[in-house]
């Protein structure tokens, strides 16, 4: 029985995590016209989503450490007033310069949230319930991923890419609401961590005792991998589905099906955590995973130009990342100690948006709108992925005899 305090942070830090994907896919469908509006490229476009998340990333480190340092509250109002100017600005835009410059400056105050949220989580639970509590929330922010494209693509259709960010600005607004209104007390207040110096020296320290954690580096990886798989996926493909004849409007609809395969995986994962270990549930989510790319692989190059083959061997892909994200953000989360929970957090998200940069900043010139080579392009970080896994678990057996073992040598 969920009493109602947790009801409310339950509340609160979903909200958290899902702005900042529910503002990069409600203009999905939008990026051919946009590329369009602004007389730039397609990897023009796309590179506008590599440059905000390196911001992302290294908002995503700031963000960790001065949570640590001042407390939740005080970063997390910053960041959703920041989100909520940007997104009005971004709508605003004339050049694809500027809209570069709002996109990055939103996706730094949305960064803030998702760190804060696992930040907020860890705070409060061990491993086992952390998996449970990341599976809640996933699933309900991917409903906000699912129709976003959905929302956007109408809104697209019937009036102009520019009402989207009028959209999201609102959704920040009242999420910036929500935070006052729901504020915990205990959550939002200052780490319970003994205050120290906000020095250079105390700072690298603490990311050097997080970084030398092999476990935590491990799950870290998969999660890079599974974020780079699915963001390539993300930016190339409505210049695939373009090219393959479809309108903005159908574009969007086309993201329903992966996004509900990918809910489908976290709340299999919250019922499965209930009789499996967490290392039971990391090695079925990576078998999907692989599974998954290769099936894309396959139908891709039988299908290459069904968008339907390309959208049902994606979904099952995506499916393995539904299970392995909350498996694998919760042992990632608690593989340090809690006073480090701050830096953790946003080494943790600083890492996948890294990754997920640096291939979209490839998939466009590589693939073109070609679905062969999107999936090509996938299997990339996949087998990234299942190397990290493999290491991980010649580890954990490692531990399973040696004390200590967490910090490299």
């Amino acid at each position: 029985m969920v009493d109602k305090n947790q009801f409310q942070f339950i509340f609160l830090v979903t909200l958290l995590s899902s702005i900042s994907l529910f503002s990069t896919d409600i203009f999905l469908p939008a990026l051919p016209q946009m590329a369009e509006f602004f007389q730039c490229s397609p990897a023009q476009i796309q590179m506008s989503f590599s440059i905000s998340l390196i911001g992302i990333a290294a908002c995503h480190l700031l963000t960790g450490l001065l949570a640590d340092r001042f407390g939740r509250k005080k970063v997390l109002l910053f960041g959703m007033i920041l989100f909520t100017t940007a997104s009005i600005l971004c709508a605003l835009a004339q050049t694809i310069q500027q809209f570069v410059l709002f996109r990055l400056l939103q996706a730094i105050g949305g960064g803030s949230g998702s760190v804060i949220s696992r930040t907020l989580i860890v705070d409060r639970y061990d491993r086992k319930e952390a998996v449970k509590i990341f599976s809640t929330i996933f699933p309900i922010a991917s409903i906000g991923g699912a129709i976003a494209p959905f929302i956007g693509g109408y809104m697209t259709y019937f009036w102009t890419w520019q009402v989207t960010f009028i959209f999201i600005a609102i959704v920040g607004v009242g999420i910036l609401t929500s935070v006052i209104i729901l504020e915990n007390k205990e959550a939002l207040s200052p780490s319970s961590t003994p205050i120290e110096p906000l020095s250079s020296q105390l700072a690298g320290k603490k990311h050097l005792e997080v970084v030398t954690n092999l476990e935590f580096i491990a799950h870290v990886c998969i999660i890079a991998a599974c974020f780079s798989a699915f963001r390539s996926y993300i930016v190339e493909s409505p210049f695939v589905f373009t090219a393959q004849g479809f309108d903005v409007q159908e574009i969007g609809r086309f993201y329903m099906l992966p996004s509900v395969s990918y809910i489908i995986g976290n709340l299999l994962a919250k019922r499965l955590i209930q009789n499996q270990m967490p290392n039971q549930l990391l090695r079925t989510g990576m078998i999907l995973f692989v599974f998954g790319a290769a099936c894309l692989l396959v139908v891709t190059y039988i299908f290459p130009f069904s968008p339907y083959a390309l959208i049902i061997a994606m979904s099952m892909l995506i499916f393995g990342n539904g299970l392995l994200f909350p498996t694998a953000s919760a042992g990632a989360m608690t593989a340090v100690p809690k006073k480090h929970a701050g830096i953790a957090s946003g080494f943790l998200g600083a890492s996948g948006f890294i990754a997920s940069a640096l291939a979209i900043s490839w998939v466009g010139d590589f693939c073109q709108g070609d679905a062969q080579k999107l999936a090509f392009f996938i299997a990339v970080p996949v087998v990234f992925g299942l190397i990290s896994y493999l290491t991980l678990a010649s580890h954990s057996r490692h531990c399973e005899t040696t004390a200590g073992c967490h910090i490299l040598k």
